[in-house]
């Protein structure tokens, strides 16, 4: 069924997306891509998707992995997750997620490996909701209609081929609010996906396209009781010129069907706050800002952050500062063009009360607007990114790791980068980083009789000031060509080393 004007203005959309470029925001990150994930473009690329991607709570998933040349290989798969183990089966491609009881709903990567390499990490998520895996066909209504699901459940689909539409029917309870939430782009899929709503005539009633990334999401509140059928198909990602419906292999999604209210709580009632703070907030209709009031001395130093598309909001904050009378002293939208949540660095320029207004960039709101504000003393911190994702090391001889360390102010003490968890017989020294940040060189050494070895390490950056020692954890961005909005996971702290024997 795609057939429907929806169907029809959802195409013209993404034909001005693919001829004309994307809107501001998308395009800083396109420009993102090429700086963070550059080094990720001549990783392997083999392991391209595994369906499905996840499973729920306390079950064990049969799955396969899709990818160039996996039948010929004897494979290993490593989790970042120890309550969900994978286990090979019995047939090539075939592996099972075993998922503990005591699993964290959620997402966790995996990566294949042999004694050669490592593949990139991949998403999968898991679920508290049963799971249903698609049945082929399911274009149509009267398709989906036989295999009529229940509520709060999790279907996995793969839009498989080029045009293909999936359909799905849940049947549904009058006055009861329905939140359809699809991950494909966030799980890494090579997919810009649509989602329209249909009642049991075939009538479009809602549509989603875009969130905070590429993938929709829709509520909807049923006048009656009866069946609903929800569709998804895909655009190209990235843009192609060509607007026609995508599919392949990899175009692998997660869809949550739930009535549950969702749980929010400790929302703060805009006033007077005591520092420090940390607040939760809901921008609930259009126009909306929250404003809170709050004493400071001449001199305070304070760091003040609000926390929203990083926890999945539809809020799209902005942050503004004022005085007394109503003047306007500092204001942020995006922290930078890493961040599209604002954060600043403020002194009190005198003593007196100060207003802190947390609003929507574009007036919009609603109770899925929600937000965490904080406001704190001001303290140096620091990030650490590495250049890449995985490294190969050569039985007595070199490779070096890169870290780019940036910092938001000065430290009073030293600051070292240090390899650790590294295999028997691999070695690397502290290097020293400059106190303003920057680029700084591991250098992995591996003896000569090394012994092969495939298995994550961890790169540390640790401040020794008078007062206190820190330790951060660098890590790499996700391999994604051209994001477009988050990932479920958009960094991990896991690189992988492969160590290579010399040859007998």
């Amino acid at each position: 069924m795609t057939n429907g004007r929806s169907a029809l203005a959802l195409m013209r959309f993404a034909s001005l997306r693919a001829a004309c470029g994307s809107l501001s925001r998308f395009a800083r990150l396109v420009i993102l891509a090429s700086s963070l994930f550059s080094s990720a473009l001549a990783a392997p690329h083999a392991f391209e998707s595994l369906f499905p991607a996840g499973g729920q709570i306390g079950s064990k998933v049969e799955t396969l992995v899709s990818g160039k040349g996996l039948e010929k290989e004897t494979l290993l798969v490593w989790s970042s997750d120890p309550h969900v183990v994978v286990l090979a089966g019995d047939k090539p491609k075939k592996f099972f997620l075993n998922i503990a009881k005591d699993a964290v709903p959620g997402p966790c990567l995996i990566r294949l490996y042999n004694e050669a390499d490592a593949s990139p990490p991949r998403i999968i998520e898991v679920g508290q909701f049963e799971e249903v895996l698609e049945k082929e066909p399911n274009d149509t209504l009267a398709d989906a209609k036989k295999a009529e699901g229940k509520m709060n459940l999790t279907f996995n689909g793969v839009l498989e081929k080029a045009g293909d539409v999936d359909t799905f029917a849940i049947r549904a309870q009058k006055g009861k609010r329905i939140r359809f939430d699809l991950h494909g782009y966030a799980l890494g899929s090579p997919m810009d996906p649509a989602m329209r709503l249909l009642n049991e005539r075939g009538v479009e009633i809602a549509a989603g396209h875009d969130t905070h990334n590429l993938d929709p999401r829709i509520e909807y509140t049923p006048a009656a009781d009866g069946a609903l059928f929800v569709q998804l198909f895909a655009f190209a990602h990235p843009p192609a010129a060509d607007v026609a419906f995508k599919g392949s292999a990899s175009h692998v999604y997660r869809l949550a069907v739930t009535d549950e209210a969702k749980a929010v709580t400790n929302l703060s009632e805009p006033g007077k706050i005591t520092l420090p703070a940390v607040l939760n907030g809901c921008i609930s209709k259009a126009a909306e800002e929250d404003a809170y009031t709050f004493t400071a001395k001449k001199g305070d130093d304070l760091q003040i952050s609000v926390r929203a598309q990083r926890m999945r909001s539809l809020l799209d904050a902005t942050l503004r500062i004022e005085d007394e009378t109503g003047k306007s002293l500092q204001q942020a939208d995006d922290a930078d063009k890493d961040s599209l949540d604002p954060t600043l660095r403020w002194k009190a320029p005198k003593d007196g009360e100060f207003k802190l207004i947390v609003g929507d960039r574009f007036q919009h709101g609603s109770a899925e607007h929600l937000y965490e504000l904080t406001v704190k003393p001001f303290v140096a911190s620091l990030t650490a990114t590495l250049d890449t994702h995985a490294y190969r090391q050569e039985a007595g001889k070199s490779v070096e790791v890169k870290v780019t360390v940036k910092t938001n102010g000065t430290y009073a003490g030293k600051i070292k980068a240090q390899a650790v968890q590294l295999p028997m017989g691999v070695t690397a020294e502290s290097v020293d980083v400059p106190v303003k940040g920057g680029e700084v060189k591991l250098t992995l050494k591996a003896a000569a009789e090394v012994v092969a070895n495939q298995a994550p390490f961890a790169v540390e950056i640790v401040t020794s000031a008078p007062d206190a020692v820190e330790t951060v954890t660098a890590s790499y961005p996700i391999p994604f060509t051209e994001p477009r909005g988050d990932l479920l996971i958009m960094a991990d702290t896991h690189p992988w080393l492969t160590v290579v024997a010399k040859k007998p």
